[in-house]
């Protein structure tokens, strides 16, 4: 052995032995007379200058799990129970994966040989001794069979995200790619919607803000040159109802409608879009369907006087100029919309002028 580690050895169990001297609990003295006086609490606060007595008492008085005590053994036992809570929240959360998919076109049949990777998301606590939850990412992939289907098995998580899709001479039709730990069934696979790349029709698009005079009276908007005016020509007639008399705090009847002239429209489920405007949705509305329009949509509320109405993002597919023309459209009605304007469209839609239903 070197003299010079012995050397290095020697002072650190020195130093170490220094510290546990130094950190030893001192015995007051027998013949020191103990103050009788005592301090009372304020807030159920034990009167300690410690941190740790003042967050153990804090943590007390929540529901929160103690990480903090003034002894070892409470100290263990509270960080014993908020582990035991941490594993048992990863042990819910981590489920068996059991996920049943299916690939078709966009005539609906079955497509083979497409390539799809997945990242599922399974939650850890890396350090056994710390409550702190983490993750780990485990990334699978698989390929659909002759008749599109595939599925995921033999992993855990909490759910997973769709990292790419890939097939030669396809596209992915856009739209929610989160998915839980189960999904689908044999029977009812969960369907992925591809497109030829050869697909695409001549549309007529665009995204258009317009503000009106929320008093009842109807605007006509023109699809076709992005134009709107009160005179009773276009594809839709929209209107608000709405006082111009406000008093602040004062409930006030809130009216809008749309409807398509020469035409209907069919309304997307809200639970099947996400919050998103200018189209944004979970899935692209690429194909109108063939029947189930009605001519318009209303909506009545109240509101307060100071605040602003509106109908929400709403997703329609569109049946105009008699049937021979379809197109898809997300619209919201305001008013009033902030201070500069007393009401507002706001508008994005894609009109197919060929009469195809396809809207890409």
């Amino acid at each position: 052995m070197r003299p010079r580690f012995v050397i290095f050895l020697l002072v650190l169990v020195a130093m170490i032995l220094a510290i546990v001297f130094w950190l030893r609990p001192v015995k007051p003295s027998a013949n020191v007379e103990q103050p009788q006086a005592t301090v009372q609490p304020t807030n159920n606060i034990p009167a300690s200058s410690t941190i740790a007595n003042v967050a153990n008492s804090v943590a007390s008085n929540s529901s929160s799990p103690t990480f903090f005590s003034t002894s070892p053994e409470p100290f263990i036992t509270n960080n014993t129970k908020a582990l035991n809570i941490y594993k048992q929240f990863v042990q819910e959360r981590n489920i068996p994966v059991e996920f049943y998919g299916e690939f078709i076109d966009q005539d609906s049949n079955a497509i083979a040989g497409v390539n799809i990777k997945v990242v599922i998301v399974h939650l850890t606590m890396p350090n056994p001794l710390v409550p702190v939850l983490g993750s780990k990412d485990v990334h699978l992939e698989r390929n659909s069979d002759a008749n599109g289907r595939f599925e995921i098995h033999g992993e855990t998580g909490e759910g997973f995200d769709v990292e790419s899709v890939q097939k030669a001479g396809y596209d992915l039709e856009p739209g929610h790619r989160s998915y839980g730990a189960t999904g689908g069934s044999f029977e009812q696979p969960v369907i992925f919607k591809m497109w030829s790349t050869n697909i695409h029709e001549q549309l007529i698009t665009a995204d258009k803000s317009f503000e009106i005079v929320p008093d009842g009276r109807p605007y006509f908007i023109n699809l076709s040159d992005d134009t709107i005016s009160e005179r009773q020509s276009g594809d839709l007639k929209v209107w608000i109802q709405y006082t111009n008399q406000v008093v602040q705090g004062q409930l006030y009847d809130w009216s809008a409608g749309i409807e398509v002239v020469n035409g209907g429209l069919l309304e997307v489920p809200q639970t099947a879009m996400n919050s998103g405007f200018s189209g944004a949705a979970p899935f692209a509305m690429y194909s109108a369907p063939a029947d189930g329009y009605i001519p318009s949509f209303s909506l009545k509320s109240q509101i307060k006087g100071g605040q602003s109405g509106e109908i929400g993002n709403r997703y329609f597919y569109l049946l105009l100029n008699g049937g021979k023309e379809y197109g898809r459209m997300s619209i919201n009605l305001f008013a009033p919309y902030g201070h500069l304007h007393p009401g507002l469209i706001r508008l994005s839609y894609a009109i197919n002028p060929s009469g195809s239903r396809i809207l890409r």
